[in-house]
């Protein structure tokens, strides 16, 4: 994926769940319902079954057991299936034998999906994503956004709650400031207003000498917006203050009852801004609503906001 401020308009037209029947998996199932019902758009399930490498001895006990472990899971799966067809969603389900990164990339790329929705059960921060785990790597590798539900969204996926504003959160790197246009992309498709929001450090907050610079912020902010081309209508141009800024936009998200967060990352190191910190992760597991991530090939550009910070 290209950096292109003014490419085409995000479409999400196809719509791929990768589960493994989790409690994550199941919140993630919900909230992909709900895409798929907002977006129109269709839902293919996958299950990637990674248990085909096993080699059974003389006796067939452990071969039974797969067998066991193999059709529990396509019954659970045809569950799913058949939820989503009651709710109104086009929907088919496949399960594959495989690595279940490589397999849910492959597929990706093989069906052309426009957005991968993915669960994951981490409690803290970056260390407990579990690193190298399916999430990671499809966050990592995926060519297309990837909605991921954290552990902080389980069993809100049907409570109404998500009814805000779609956040963007930028550090205004010139690469990952353009997510911009996929966020006005499913403001427009989910009826929702979009809040483009920067975090200061909280060294800068008070005082009459600093009063300029959130000014500057704002309007650097409402420059992203007019570059991207993107159509956005009365947009709300945020600025937060905090000193760690995985928090500050988890406490904006939660005060505004965000429908998602949106966060441009660069590819090569997954990290959300120009901090040694993986924010985006740290965003993931504690935010209150879906998390959407959009990683951008890494190329070394200056960042709009270096001349006001």
């Amino acid at each position: 994926m290209q950096p292109s401020m003014n490419g085409p308009t995000p479409s999400f037209r196809k719509v791929l769940l990768a589960t493994d029947f989790s409690a994550a998996s199941q919140a993630a199932f919900q909230t992909a319902l709900g895409v798929c019902t907002a977006l129109q758009a269709d839902l293919s399930i996958l299950h990637v079954f990674e248990y085909s490498d096993a080699f059974p001895p003389e006796t067939g006990r452990e071969l039974l057991e797969l067998d066991n472990f193999y059709q529990t899971d396509q019954s659970s799966l045809e569950s799913l299936r058949e939820e989503a067809l009651r709710a109104g969603v086009s929907c088919k389900a496949t399960m594959v034998r495989g690595t279940a990164s490589l397999v849910i990339i492959e597929t990706i790329r093989a069906d052309q999906i426009d957005l991968v929705v993915l669960g994951t059960s981490a409690l803290h921060g970056f260390e407990r994503l579990v690193f190298g785990s399916t999430a990671e790597e499809v966050l990592r590798e995926a060519p297309c956004p990837v909605l991921t539900v954290g552990p902080q969204v389980a069993g809100l996926a049907n409570s109404g709650r998500f009814e805000g504003p779609v956040v963007f959160a930028t550090d205004f790197h010139r690469i990952t400031a353009q997510a911009i246009r996929y966020a006005a992309s499913f403001c427009e498709m989910t009826k929702s207003p979009l809040h483009c929001l920067h975090v200061l450090p909280r060294t800068l907050e008070g005082g009459s000498q600093n009063r300029v610079v959130p000014l500057v912020v704002t309007e650097a902010l409402h420059h992203v917006a007019i570059e991207s081309g993107a159509a956005i209508y009365t947009p709300v141009y945020a600025v937060t203050y905090g000193s760690e800024i995985s928090n500050a936009v988890v406490e904006y998200a939660k005060q505004h009852r965000a429908r998602m967060i949106v966060l441009g990352v660069r590819q090569a190191s997954m990290l959300a801004s120009h901090l040694p910190a993986h924010i985006a992760y740290r965003i993931i597991t504690e935010a209150p609503c879906p998390v959407v991530t959009i990683a951008f090939a890494s190329k070394p550009q200056s960042t709009l906001a270096a001349a006001c910070l």
